[in-house]
């Protein structure tokens, strides 16, 4: 601590008086306001960048320092211990701007210094601006970065949305080095995966850091981030099975099962703990998550059919259950099953976007079409021409053969899409099989078969244009 920091904090009668650095170290913005003031008072700038950064990482008010700071960087922008600086403005508050040119001028000198990267981490996540750091981060990979500290500086690279290209065969190496590190290894391979990283440049790596680390509690994680970013089941299987076996009841285990099962893995091998986590986490939202994964997977209805029932007691019109409500319905659950909390959440979501999955998804499975009649005229009077309107289209044709529900609707639709929308077929055919009135359709059809009659689905058309009077 430099001398000129000791202001001292005279209290009366006072055996010990602490100095400013002492109250300093407290880390309490309460008992450092007043010292503070007063030594931005006397303008004496000795000792700047630790009472600064003692400040802000204190959770002081940035604004109180902020043009006694700016003085200080006026003349000391590329002193090499305004790193501390920088880092902490950084993170304390959303103004990079402020000392961004200031940064420049200490990039253009530091660049390659160690301490760097706790300003190009410190950047990096408070901006997500790759480029004004690219060639200096450049400089510093080249001569740290083999050294552990780089793990930080590479996620922090990756998840402000640097190409992974850029230093991909470095944090290649890295991992390679660093198997049994307990440190970033974990934070890294999740990034990788997360941010578009090839799965199998990091396959040996993650092999041998799951051989040391499949029981540590981030060794989850990192196994789900690896089935989500396409890596191959079996390579964590047995790592994963250790995992569980310390941790299979946690409330993060939730992302590994449904990892495990849209990644086709095979349903055996988790559904004991699966079961057993669906009975202690019978409220969480992870349920639905699970339990929708299960049954897309191809999991059989019984094993998860009380947990719904029992989470759609509590979660009937959260938003997320619509993921639910779907997977069901697709996997051909029994409609009885969800039909009263589905009425609930249509009340509340009725007009939503993504609504018309849940009105696609209740019609083709046989649900009473009743049930979502008044909400789809809602839906229908919102969204009448989004493109994949075409799909509640069919679905209700095909399930009531009532056309002048959609007429006015469908029509506007073929007005913005057909001809050239994806799978517009089959709109078409719905409405033709359904007794609509084939002029509705003559055009679109007319410009689609100029553009595809080759195609495969072009004979179902014109037989179901025949087989309709058209």
């Amino acid at each position: 601590m430099p001398q000129s920091a000791h202001i001292q904090c005279v209290g009366a009668g006072a055996d010990f008086v602490p100095s400013f650095g002492d109250l300093l170290d407290t880390g309490e913005p309460e008992l450092i306001r007043e010292p503070l003031r007063r030594w931005l008072a006397r303008g004496d700038r000795a000792g700047a960048t630790y009472v600064y950064e003692a400040w802000l990482k204190a959770g002081g008010e940035p604004e109180l320092i902020r043009e006694s700071l700016l003085a200080w960087l006026a003349g000391n922008a590329a002193a090499e211990e305004a790193s501390f600086v920088y880092s902490a403005w950084l993170q304390a508050t959303g103004e990079p701007a402020l000392i961004r040119e200031s940064l420049l001028q200490w990039l253009a000198g530091n660049a390659a210094a160690e301490k760097a990267s706790f300003v190009y981490s410190a950047w990096l996540k408070a901006t997500g601006e790759v480029e004004l750091v690219r060639d200096a981060i450049g400089a510093w990979f080249e001569l740290h970065g083999d050294d552990p500290v780089a793990g930080f500086l590479y996620c922090a690279w990756l998840s402000a949305g640097g190409e992974v290209q850029a230093f991909s065969e470095r944090i290649c190496a890295w991992l390679a080095a660093h198997t049994n590190d307990e440190g970033e290894a974990h934070n890294l391979y999740s990034a990788w995966l997360e941010h578009g990283g090839e799965p199998a440049l990091v396959a040996r790596s993650l092999e041998r850091w799951l051989v040391a680390h499949a029981r540590d509690e981030p060794a989850g994680p990192v196994c789900a981030d690896w089935l989500k970013a396409g890596g191959e089941p079996l390579l964590i299987a047995g790592p994963a099975v250790r995992w569980l076996a310390g941790h299979a009841q946690s409330e993060r285990a939730q992302f590994l099962y449904k990892a495990w099962l849209d990644a086709g893995g095979e349903r055996e091998l988790f559904r004991t703990p699966i079961e057993r986590w669906l009975s202690i986490h019978r409220d969480s939202i992870g349920v639905s998550f699970v339990c929708a994964a299960w049954l897309k997977a191809g999991g059989e209805f019984p094993f998860v059919s009380e947990s719904i029932r029992g989470w759609l007691a509590a979660h009937a019109t959260d938003r997320s259950a619509n993921f639910l409500y779907e997977e069901w319905l697709k996997a051909g659950g029994e409609p009885n099953l969800v039909r009263d909390s589905l009425r609930s959440w249509l009340a509340a979501h009725a007009t939503d976007r993504s609504t018309r999955y849940v009105y696609e998804s209740w019609l083709k499975a046989g649900g009473e079409p009743d049930l979502v009649r008044d909400s789809l005229r809602g839906w229908l009077a919102a969204h009448a021409t989004d493109l994949y309107a075409s799909f509640a289209y069919k679905a209700w044709l095909n399930a009531t053969g009532e056309v002048e529900f959609v007429r006015d609707a469908l029509g506007a639709w073929l007005a913005e899409h057909g001809g050239v929308a994806s799978g517009v077929t089959y709109v078409y055919q719905a409405w033709l099989e359904a007794g609509g009135d084939p002029e509705l359709v003559r055009e679109p059809i007319r410009e689609w078969l100029a553009a595809n009659g080759e195609s495969p689905s072009a004979r179902y058309l014109r037989r179901a244009w025949v087989e309709a009077g058209g």
